[in-house]
């Protein structure tokens, strides 16, 4: 199951990045990321991680763009035994961005997440989605990149999100 979830999530990022075919290049962004759990993610409340991700614009206004992070939960209230601490989340998702000025934009997301939570005997994979606001330093420069995003995903019939707060440099 999880080899046909990951197979069908690669196809369909190859598949956004192709439609996108003319003069415009790819942008790739690696960064660092905060993460704040916000609804039901196993009683953690700050997570740090990092990020990579890649955009092709297919229109002075959109492009498509998949992304890929890491957090792990860090700020936990309770304690566990010898220390084991060990819930994280690695969502990719794939999706629209909307550029509202040349350096301003939203985008909607879809996608998959690996994940454990300190309550959880194994890692899952769920389906996922999110939603990310974001600002490119101006274009003189255009190397920074600060995102606000959001991302859920479902475990043992509750919703559960985080949202997350990164810094990248952006490569064009």
């Amino acid at each position: 199951m999880k080899k046909r979830c990951v197979g069908s999530l690669v196809f369909l990022l190859l598949s956004l990045l192709s439609v996108a075919q003319n003069k415009f290049s790819y942008s790739y962004r690696f960064g660092a990321q905060v993460a704040f759990g916000l609804s039901d993610i196993a009683n953690n409340e700050v997570g740090i991680g990092g990020l990579a991700g890649a955009e092709k614009r297919f229109s002075r206004n959109f492009a498509v763009e998949a992304e890929g992070s890491y957090v792990y939960f860090t700020g936990d209230k309770m304690w566990y035994e010898m220390a084991k601490n060990r819930a994280f989340a690695l969502p990719v998702l794939a999706g629209i961005k909307a550029y509202l000025s040349p350096q301003v934009y939203g985008s909607v997301r879809a996608g998959a997440a690996w994940f454990l939570l300190n309550d959880m005997n194994k890692s899952a994979v769920r389906p996922a989605y999110g939603i990310a606001a974001g600002l490119n330093i101006p274009k003189s420069t255009n190397r920074i990149n600060i995102q606000l995003g959001w991302t859920s995903f479902r475990y043992a019939d509750i919703q559960r999100g985080y949202g997350t707060l990164s810094t990248s440099i952006n490569i064009n």
